[in-house]
């Protein structure tokens, strides 16, 4: 009487006619399901995925998307959440996404609360000083 192990060629192999048999294996398969290290290591890549999507998402300003999306689908949800539109607030000048809490643009440096109090005409009128006409 051979040890089986659950694999798909031990399944393949199994005599399907012997009830002692396929017992034998059905016990193996439930103990290399519920064996820890299976979890621990399953629990882990889960939690890097999670983080992974979070970490994403807080770039994008969508952390509870990357949350669910790194979650559900691992490294393809980090694809989604990454070219998935910006949530963050627009600065007026480079129209790049900054955190709601910025003052300043972290990727043009102009005052943002200054940048938003000025109109769209007197924006218009600082461009056309440019010495052109």
């Amino acid at each position: 009487m051979a040890s089986l192990e659950c694999t798909l060629s031990g399944l393949a192999s199994l005599d399907t006619a012997d009830i002692d048999a396929v017992m034998r294996m059905n016990e193996a398969c439930l103990h290399t399901l519920l064996d820890p290290t299976l979890w621990v290591w399953m629990t882990a890549i889960s939690a890097v995925c999670v983080l992974g999507g979070a970490a994403i998402g807080w770039i994008k300003g969508r952390v509870r998307a990357g949350i669910i999306w790194g979650a559900v689908l691992g490294p393809i949800g980090w694809i989604i959440v990454a070219l998935s539109a910006s949530k963050l607030p627009a600065c007026p000048e480079c129209a790049k996404g900054n955190p709601a809490s910025a003052k300043v643009c972290r990727h043009c440096g102009v005052n943002l609360k200054q940048s938003a109090e000025r109109s769209a005409r007197s924006r218009l009128k600082g461009a056309d000083s440019g010495g052109s006409w």
